[in-house]
Formats: structure tokens, sequence, C-alpha cells
């Protein structure tokens, strides 16, 4: 009994330890296992709280890039409405501040007026290198995380420099019917089409007219002016035609004579009126373009256009025509203004220049419409839109008999003529002199740009000498959106081109 009684108390009590000892244990695991759980749970809450941090940045970098485009859009607007224009340096409207072109302004909600963010505007007026605006915007939501966005982008409107061909009048474009015509032509009048190589629209504001050339009543664009150039009904470039469309008015160009007179300052830049009393036509100044981006200029005190010897030429004022003395450099504006006429030529040109021409800022006497006359070729570098140069004439765009004025007439039957530019004849018409002058039979007149010209253009009439026989025209497209410096444009800005910056380049602090 003794020794059961002892075995019984032994095993209970080791019963006892081995209850303890698993207590112990399933303690440990609870504390363990609240751990993990405990752990799980603040991995969890941090999940969630840089979810929502996330989430909260996410809207606001969505909002702040919507802030920066309303931003760029309202400037848009203040350009098209013209509360921000050159006359102001593209100012914001209203900032009459250290600094007229950057503006940090607020976006509120339309309906109740709460604000969804802010947003600054730095704008970079056009430059005699790019006459496009550049609009930069940096945009910032309300939010309670700062996530700036900036948004950056060119600004401009068509230039008056849209069309190959633009005339108010009647315009006829002869053959051969593979004479090459690209670009947009647009009269307001009628177009006489005898040439199938076109690629672009050949547009009229009549739907019918009465020719002046031709006689009869037609449609605003049709063919057979030519009949050995008519272009078939059946071939594809017929469909390129296109009448009625808006007309398109040259009154434009006037008001901006005075524009870019103010803009023309310094010797040399904004030439007088060439004498000190009144003159006739063949009286004004000879500009000569250089390479390098620099002019030379002398003073023309006739000019002779005969049936005789080479068709005429210029008497130009002491020294020597082709070397005059000084040469000078094109304006940092890129703008030339001649109160007198103006006779030009230059080859192998760089960089971007304007001549306009105009008599009627002149004083009493002194005020008739004055003409640019193309004497010899006028030539790019290179054709990649680094280089324009624009005429811009009162009067007209003339192409003398006796051009090129530096053909040797060594022989040679035939001379061809380049220029490359765009052209406006504001009152008057661009057109090469073929009235039975005389002067170098000329073959190919090749044209790159565009011309703007009044009244009916021309350069060649048949029968007569002194014109070119062929030619081929050729639209720039670099001038659409980036003419010459200051040349006039039409219809109403556009968002040329869009572009998000990297942060470094916010304006948002920029003042």
């Amino acid at each position: 009994m003794g020794a059961n009684r002892r075995t019984t108390t032994r095993l209970v009590s080791r019963l006892r330890l081995a209850g303890r000892e698993q207590q112990g244990y399933i303690l440990i695991l609870a504390m363990l296992i609240l751990v993990a759980v405990g752990m799980a749970a603040m991995t969890l809450l941090t999940q969630v709280v840089t979810n929502q941090q996330h989430v909260i940045r996410d809207r606001a970098y969505s909002e702040s890039l919507a802030v920066a485009e309303a931003g760029l859009n309202q400037y848009l607007w203040m350009v098209a409405s013209g509360t921000s224009s050159d006359s102001n340096g593209f100012a914001i409207p209203g900032n009459t501040g250290p600094f007229p072109q950057w503006e940090k302004l607020s976006l509120t909600d339309i309906y109740n007026d709460s604000v969804k963010g802010t947003y600054a505007i730095q704008v970079t007026p056009p430059t005699a290198t790019d006459s496009r605006l550049l609009v930069t915007v940096t945009g910032m939501a309300a939010s309670s995380t700062d996530v700036p966005r900036t948004v950056s982008a060119h600004l401009g409107r068509p230039a008056f420099s849209e069309y190959v061909m633009l005339t108010d009048d009647e315009v006829w474009i002869g053959g051969p019917i593979g004479r090459l015509w690209h670009g947009k032509t647009h009269s307001n009048t009628g177009v006489i089409i005898d040439t199938s190589n076109i690629t672009d629209p050949v547009t009229c504001a009549n739907a019918t007219y009465n020719s002046d050339m031709f006689g009869g009543s037609h449609n605003g664009v049709w063919s057979g002016g030519d009949p050995g150039s008519k272009v078939p009904s059946t071939d594809p470039s017929v469909a390129l035609w296109k009448f009625p469309v808006p007309a398109i008015s040259f009154t434009t160009v006037t008001s901006d004579f005075a524009r870019l007179s103010g803009l023309a300052t310094g010797s040399g830049i904004n030439l007088p009126y060439s004498t000190s009393t009144a003159h006739d036509a063949r009286q004004g100044w000879y500009i000569k373009l250089l390479p390098g981006k620099q002019y030379q200029i002398q003073r023309v005190s006739g000019e002779t256009e005969t049936s005789s010897g080479y068709g005429g030429g210029l008497t130009l004022v002491a020294p020597t025509p082709l070397a005059p003395s000084g040469v000078l450099s094109y304006p940092a504006n890129g703008v030339i203004y001649v109160n007198d006429n103006v006779w030009v030529e230059g080859t192998n040109l760089t960089g971007r220049i304007t001549i306009a021409c105009s008599g009627q800022l002149n004083g009493s006497g002194k005020t008739a419409a004055t003409s640019i006359h193309v004497v010899d070729n006028l030539t790019y570098a290179a054709l990649d839109g680094t280089v324009a140069i624009g005429l811009i004439a009162q009067n007209n765009i003339e192409i003398p008999s006796y051009a090129p004025l530096s053909n040797t007439h060594d022989g040679v039957e035939t001379i061809d003529m380049t220029i490359d530019a765009a052209m406006i004849a504001q009152q008057g018409k661009e057109y090469a002199v073929a009235a039975d002058l005389g002067g170098p039979d000329r073959d190919l007149l090749t044209i790159y740009g565009s011309v703007s010209s009044l009244h009916t253009p021309y350069r060649y009439n048949p029968g007569s000498d002194g014109g070119f026989e062929n030619g081929a025209n050729t639209y720039d497209t670099f001038l659409l959106h980036n003419p010459p410096p200051y040349f006039p444009t039409v219809g109403s800005y556009q968002i040329l081109d869009w572009r998000e910056l990297p942060s470094a380049q916010s304006v948002y602090s920029l003042h």
C-alpha cells in the first residue's frame, strides 16, 4: 500500500508539472500570435495610410495637370481676345507689376467659387528668330499634397504668308500642264488653273464670276484659259478645287506699316525718304542682303527699263553698285523699314529679316505708295526654316526687265532667276515686267515661299519680251507658323504644340 501511494503521489506531481509547462507553452504561443497579429495589423494600417497618401498624391498630381492646362487655355483666351498682344508686350492683362509677362492666378469653381488650385503663367514674346509665343504654366491643385505640374506650349496664328499665291483679283496659273505649283492658292475673285501638278487646295471666294482675262462667266475655279493646257475634269487634281470659301482681307497689312516702322529704330534700319524733295518712283534705296546676317545700303538716284541694251538698270550713288562701303548687321528684332521705294537682292542668306516699305508715314508730297523691286536672285543658304526673308510693299513687288542685275549677257540665250521669300504687294501686284521692253531672254523663275498680291500677279505675257516663260512655285511650309519677323497674321491664335516639362522647370516661384 505504501509503495503504491508514493507512486501515485509522484505521478500526480508529474502531471501537475506537465500541466504547468503546457500552460507556459500556450501562453508563449498566444503571445506570439498576438505579436504576429499586431504586426500584421500595423503593416495593414501602414499600407492603408500609404495607399491613401498615394491616392491623395495621384489625385493632386492629376488635378495639378488639369489646373496647368486650364491656365494655358486661359492665356489662349487672353491673346485671342486681344487683351494680351504685341501692343502691350504680351503682358498678362491687368499686371502692372515689375514682371508683366508673369503672374500667379487662382482657378475657381464657376458654380460655388471654391478654389480648385493656383497656376503661374510665364510668357516669352516673339523674337526675330521665332515668331511664336512661348507660354509656360505651372499648376498646383488645392490639396494637402503639393504636386506641381508644368506644361509648355507655343501659340501662333496663321501668317498672311499661308499661301503660295494669295490674291484679291483674278489669277491665271498658266501651263504647261506639268508646271510645278505646290502650295495653297486662293483668290477672292477667280482662278484659272492650267496645270495639274498641284498638291494643295485651290480656292476662290466666288461661286461664279465674269472673267476679265478671257471673258464669259465661269466657276470660281476653272481650267481652259490655255486650251492646250486645259486640265481634264477627270484629273485627280480637280478634287482640290474648292469654291466658294470665305474671302481674305488685305486691309490687315495697312495698319501693320505703322507697327513695323515703330519696331525699326536706328540708323540704317528705318530709312527716310531718300531726297529732300518729292521724287518719282525711280528713286529710293538699294539694299543688298549679305551672308552672315548682314546688309549694305545705297541710294538709288535713277532706274531705267528700256527696249535697248539689256532692259535697263540702276543708277546708284557712289561708291560702285556691288561694293558699297559700310556693312550693317541685321537689327535685333529683324525689321528694316523704308519710307521710300526699295531695290533688293542677295544670295546664300542666313537669318531672318523683314523689309517693309511705305510712304504713308511721310510728310506732304512724299506719301505716294512705294514698291519693292527684286533686281537679282534672292536665295537662302538652307531651306530648313532657319532662314526667312519677308518683303512687304505698300504698292508693288516688281521684277524689273533688267533682272537679274548680275547677268553678264555672255551669249547665254536664256536666263533663270530664283526668289526665296514671303512677299506681299498690299495695294498693287507682284509681277515681272513684260511689256516689250527687251532685256535678257528669261526662262525659268523659281519661287520658294509665298506671294500675296492685291491685284492680278503675272510673270509672263505670251508674245511679249521681258517676262519668264516658265515657272516653278513651291510653298515654304515653315512660313505658316514661323514667318519672317513681325509678318502680318490672320485668324485666331492656336496651340501649335504642347509638352510637359520636368519639375525643375517650374515657373510657380519664378518671381
